[in-house]
């Protein structure tokens, strides 16, 4: 599915790789002009023009369809096999796309020197000579690194979370910053009941496939997953990003929509179709990097234990999601959408203030 989140990725992608044919074709200049000299090839120019179009067509080209085929499809496909085996399926993948697209890059490039068709046996004999000098084994070499240094760090921004990685290399968070957020603590429905019943294996497989499934809904509604605690997910938006669109509100029920969608795979897997209950809240909070031996961003305020809070509520309210009136009431027309009920003035337990809390379904 092309998200605009996927957009991104490809994106990300198809400008490194666009990055590496530059550093490519400035370097084989500047070495081949170098061997020309030593050489006393006075004649010898080497056509930047040239060169420049065809490396760049080809990579643009190339970056679109492999960066395509890893966001769109070895992302999911491989997502739930062993990182060893993806990582030889990749490295396969890979290595042939590159012998395909600079062999066709090079022969273009014969086929412009010599003023042929591209099939023509001068040209053809040409490629035939590349195809087996080191000259290929060296390009092959430094696109399969290229290639792989940027799916590392798409991967690595990944673990981080979307958006952490730069704040890590910016040092944005390394001194204590204060934000306003919006936090949703995700837990799932008689978590206790089922993990008795499908015993810890089975259950943590369970949350795996729910949090795998999360994926799609957190995606496309610009959340960023803060921490995994148990049977628990912590989210949280930036507070202009989690109020367009209802985009904190949308993401839980687009979560249910995918649940239920593959809800004959949790039946047939589990016995049942994982339901889970949901508070939300906004507040600021300071964002801060901690850690030595493992980095990660911490939020730390009582807007987090508030929304804790939110979420235990569900089961004393028999409602899957609670919404602080904080929050409501800055979300425009959310009336329209869905249907909200309050709840009244509660005292969340461990707190001293009462607060305003409202369903929505």
């Amino acid at each position: 599915m092309l998200t605009k989140t996927n957009l991104y990725k490809i994106l990300f992608l198809t400008t490194f790789w666009i990055c590496a044919i530059l550093l490519y074709i400035f370097l084989e200049m500047g070495i081949e002009t170098l061997v020309a000299n030593l050489h006393g090839l006075k004649d010898y120019e080497y056509n930047l023009g040239r060169i420049l179009l065809i490396g760049l067509s080809a990579t643009v080209v190339g970056s679109l369809l492999i960066g395509g085929f890893e966001v769109l499809f070895f992302s999911r496909a491989l997502s739930k096999i062993p990182f060893g085996v993806s990582l030889i399926i990749k490295a396969a993948f890979y290595l042939v796309s590159i012998f395909f697209f600079t062999s066709f890059a090079t022969q273009i490039s014969y086929s412009y020197i010599v003023d042929k068709p591209l099939f023509h046996h001068e040209v053809l004999s040409r490629l035939s000579v590349y195809l087996r000098s080191p000259k290929l084994w060296a390009v092959t070499l430094y696109w399969g690194v290229m290639i792989m240094a940027a799916v590392f760090i798409l991967q690595v921004s990944e673990k981080f979370g979307r958006g952490v990685m730069l704040n890590f290399i910016l040092g944005k968070y390394h001194r204590p910053k204060v934000e306003d957020r919006i936090f949703m603590f995700l837990d799932l429905t008689s978590s206790t009941a089922y993990a008795e019943k499908l015993g810890h294996i089975k259950y943590s497989k369970l949350l795996q496939d729910c949090f795998y499934d999360l994926t799609e809904a957190a995606s496309s509604c610009g959340a960023q997953i803060y921490q995994y605690v148990g049977d628990e997910v912590v989210l949280t938006w930036s507070k202009q990003q989690g109020l367009k669109n209802g985009n904190c509100i949308k993401m839980f029920f687009k979560f249910a929509e995918t649940l239920n969608r593959k809800g004959e795979h949790y039946k047939k897997e589990f016995g049942m179709i994982p339901e889970f209950k949901t508070g939300i809240h906004l507040g600021e909070v300071t964002v801060v990097e901690v850690g030595e031996l493992k980095k990660e961003l911490a939020y730390h305020g009582d807007a987090l234990n508030t929304t804790a809070r939110i979420r235990s509520s569900c089961n004393e309210f028999n409602k899957k999601l609670l919404v602080s009136a904080d929050l409501l009431s800055l979300l425009a027309d959310i009336d329209r959408s869905y249907k909200v009920e309050s709840i009244g003035v509660c005292k969340l337990k461990g707190k001293k203030n009462v607060i305003a809390l409202f369903s929505v379904e």
